[in-house]
């Protein structure tokens, strides 16, 4: 049987008494001199198990759900723009009028629709770059083009403005927490496991300490004994029946004759 088959539940409930000067289970291993020096390093051990559990982000969902939705404006605010420069080009009467509107079309989007699929960081800077590139004349021809009462001037600064609250909102939600981790959790349940077994060698080395293995170690192997089944997959054992006898059947009435 392994101590790590245990959950970290188990674990604590089990050395709960240990550490509880009060309790008869501490009393009882602070009496032996070799288990004595031990539990310094089980107190230890005992409160990391407790302090040093992973933690859920309760908005962590929510930022996701904002993340995904974000992420989805952006690609199709790309994607109606860039359309609308082909129309313009499409549409426009001179090949001068063509020209211009392809540069101001290569200004926003110098790799057309592969910004869609950079990362989110990525196409905040990206938008924040193509709002930047566009000077004074780019933005009156832009302005002046309309699509109902939205121009595509606008269109364009709305497609900053979702990039970089999606930059932002994706720089939150993948900044470390200071939560512990599963790492944290892992080590001190690895150390929990180490101090424990070195109580129980130090218990070993000293006889005739029957109380001591009786109330002690015997319910920790008895919690490691059901960890080890469970991690096997075997169900419990059914109880053993019964010996007492059932009770005779009540003689039947006497018929009235």
């Amino acid at each position: 049987m392994a101590l790590k088959r245990m959950t970290s539940g188990e674990m604590i409930h089990i050395t709960q008494t240990w550490v509880d000067a009060k309790h008869r289970h501490h009393q009882l291993l602070g009496a032996v001199a070799e288990v004595a020096v031990l539990l310094s390093h089980l107190e230890k051990a005992h409160k990391a198990l407790l302090t040093f559990q992973p933690t859920v982000d309760p908005s962590a969902a929510a930022r996701a759900r904002t993340i995904e939705a974000l992420d989805a404006q952006h690609d199709d605010l790309v994607r109606a723009i860039f359309a609308l420069f082909q129309v313009q080009m499409y549409l426009a009467q001179q090949p001068s009028e063509r020209e211009s509107w392809q540069r101001v079309r290569d200004a926003v989007f110098p790799d057309g629709l592969v910004a869609v699929t950079r990362s989110y960081s990525d196409e905040a800077g990206q938008a924040a770059l193509a709002l930047a590139r566009l000077s004074a004349d780019d933005k009156k021809q832009l302005k002046a083009a309309t699509i109902g009462k939205e121009s595509m001037l606008g269109l364009i600064e709305r497609y900053g403005q979702v990039a970089q609250k999606l930059g932002e909102t994706a720089t939150v939600h993948y900044t470390p927490t200071v939560n512990p981790s599963r790492a944290d959790a892992a080590e001190a349940r690895n150390q929990w496991i180490r101090v424990v077994n070195a109580v129980l060698a130090a218990i070993d080395m000293v006889p005739h300490h029957g109380d001591l293995l009786r109330e002690v170690v015997a319910p920790l192997r008895e919690v490691e004994r059901r960890a080890d089944r469970r991690r096997q997959g075997t169900p419990e054992p059914e109880p053993p029946p019964s010996l007492v006898p059932p009770p005779a059947p009540s003689p039947a009435p006497s018929p009235i004759g």
